[in-house]
């Protein structure tokens, strides 16, 4: 899609987002283990939160200041999908 869209100057990025707390899941966060969970698993030691760890990346990507920027994922997770992180057998 960057490339196609890319000749009329429109970027095409995406953002792979990680567990975020929100109203959504406020539920899941409620629940006691969790923040264990994010000490183990996420390098980072906590879980994402909407602002400002993913509305300033949205922001940016809209804004001028990423012009030369298409056909990206951006993985926004506290290093959670770093490759080789050994995960379930260190919970």
């Amino acid at each position: 899609m960057a490339i196609e869209l890319g000749k009329f100057s429109i970027r095409v990025n995406t953002i792979a987002a990680g567990l975020f707390k929100s109203e959504i899941t406020e539920g899941l966060f409620a629940k006691a283990w969790m923040h264990k969970v994010a000490q183990k698993l996420v390098p980072l030691q906590r879980w994402g939160h909407v602002n400002p760890d993913l509305t300033s990346l949205v922001v940016f990507l809209a804004s001028n200041s990423s012009s030369y920027i298409t056909g990206n994922i951006f993985i926004v997770d506290g290093g959670y999908s770093i490759p080789g992180l050994p995960f379930w057998s260190s919970l």
